[in-house]
């Protein structure tokens, strides 16, 4: 029987650290324990591969979810490389699972079969206040539910059987005022600097104390269309992928790779030890 909490934590940070420093024990148990996936030697990409598939047939948690927003929307956008991903991004009291910027800032809410919908209102009106677009992304069980609960301009996407994403209701364009104190309160300090400076042409100069109120001003009284583009610039640079390291890992890892945070040295070791050649003894 699959152990979903195991095959699930191969995906951690924590483990992709590990692998970068040549620890392989959750690799060598994951394979003495379906030992009959697996030949007497196998790569540590082959584990991988395979926890993968058993997200993929049998428990297709949220890194499955953001791992196909990954492979299916950002890497095959036309322009991957002039954008960004990141996830996990807090919005007021709710965090957005996945945030990808291009051309504009689109907010993807996972609802997998393990969840249940009792927060997405709230969700979707924080959402609303930040982002320029914002997806829905469920199983086909909660298509419906979700296309009768939130508003007609959030889009809302299926999860197929198959593994693919298919678009029930397309997004569109938010053009309600930006909040911009909430905005501020997601940033990081060098973010909402940045993003000051970037609207008004030159750091702002502040106590470190008032840094925040001063930032908050500056941003409150530009205009939203031209807050939304700075904001978007900003977090391409201060947020932006490994995009090398994402060419080069197979599909599999590519939301490992976007949540990491593998230092330089560390995402070296880590292309190198995924084709590390281990055995069972």
């Amino acid at each position: 029987m699959i152990n979903r909490s195991e095959i699930a934590a191969v995906f951690s940070s924590r483990n992709l650290n590990a692998i970068a420093n040549g620890d392989y024990a959750s690799m060598k148990e994951i394979v003495k324990n379906y030992h009959l996936h697996f030949n007497d030697e196998f790569t540590v990409s082959n584990v991988f591969e395979f926890c993968y598939k058993m997200l993929h047939e049998k428990f297709r948690n949220e890194y499955f979810y953001k791992n196909t927003i990954a492979n299916k929307i950002l890497k095959a956008g036309k322009s991957s490389r002039n954008s960004t991903m990141f996830t996990e991004f807090r919005v007021g009291g709710c965090k957005a699972d996945c945030v990808i910027v291009n051309g504009i800032a689109t907010c993807y809410e996972i609802k997998t079969e393990y969840d249940n919908l009792t927060k997405l209102n709230t969700q979707i009106k924080e959402y609303t206040k930040v982002f320029d677009k914002i997806n829905v992304v469920v199983p086909d069980k909660y298509v419906q539910a979700v296309c009768e609960k939130v508003p007609i301009y959030i889009g809302v996407i299926q999860m197929t059987r198959t593994g693919s994403l298919r678009v029930v209701r397309a997004a569109m364009l938010i053009r309600t005022r930006l909040d911009t104190e909430l905005l501020m309160r997601s940033l990081r300090r060098n973010e909402y600097i940045g993003l000051a400076k970037a609207l008004i042409g030159y750091a702002p100069v502040a106590e470190n104390t008032e840094i925040f109120r001063e930032c908050g001003r500056l941003i409150a009284v530009s205009d939203d269309e031209k807050i939304r583009k700075c904001f978007r610039s900003v977090m391409k640079k201060t947020r932006a992928l490994d995009a090398n390291l994402i060419a080069l890992l197979p599909s599999f890892l590519t939301m490992a790779a976007v949540e990491s945070n593998l230092s330089y040295n560390a995402r070296i070791n880590f292309l190198k030890n995924i084709d590390a050649i281990l055995n069972k003894d």
